[in-house]
């Protein structure tokens, strides 16, 4: 993954293109973990094993928005310096990881898996807006098949891919 680093209102944000195969390793291994959250949230109870994926699955579809043009989502962002926000995107999915500043002395760390966002329908990643807002990320990823909307965010900064 290569992208470019900027400051949002001084939240480090870098922004990258990703592959589609690297975001389904992440997709799955997300998947995985939240059915083994919801079979734990069940007290370990067997034979629900399908539901539990199928359920942990519908959690990272994005079908809230069907009819706008856009898919409008928050992201959390810390106000810390040594934390950088990374948004991954591809033509279907966002994933957002936070990767800390290495410190003398530390290993190198893959940054970590903060949220996972899939789309029943393509987005444009080349024409996606983000823009700060009181330790949020507020993020609009226009559709692919659908015409160009004045957005509601005012001033965004467009992502650079």
């Amino acid at each position: 993954m290569q992208g470019e680093i900027r400051k949002c209102l001084g939240i480090p944000v870098i922004t990258v293109e990703s592959s589609e195969e690297r975001h389904q390793e992440i997709i799955l291994s997300a998947i995985t973990k939240r059915a083994y959250q919801i079979f734990e949230e069940r007290e370990h109870k067997h034979g629900f094993g399908l539901d539990d994926w199928l359920n942990a699955e519908k959690e990272l579809w994005r079908d809230d928005d069907l009819d706008a043009p856009d898919f409008s989502l928050v992201v959390e962002c810390p106000r810390d310096s040594e934390v950088t926000t990374i948004l991954s995107l591809t033509a279907r999915s966002l994933v957002v990881l936070r990767s800390r500043k290495k410190r003398a002395g530390e290993v190198n760390r893959d940054p970590d898996v903060q949220s996972v966002h899939q789309f029943p329908e393509e987005i444009n990643p080349a024409l996606a807006e983000v823009k700060p807002v009181n330790g949020t990320l507020h993020v609009c990823l226009p559709k692919k098949n659908h015409a160009p909307s004045s957005s509601l965010l005012k001033n965004p900064v467009p992502l650079q891919l």
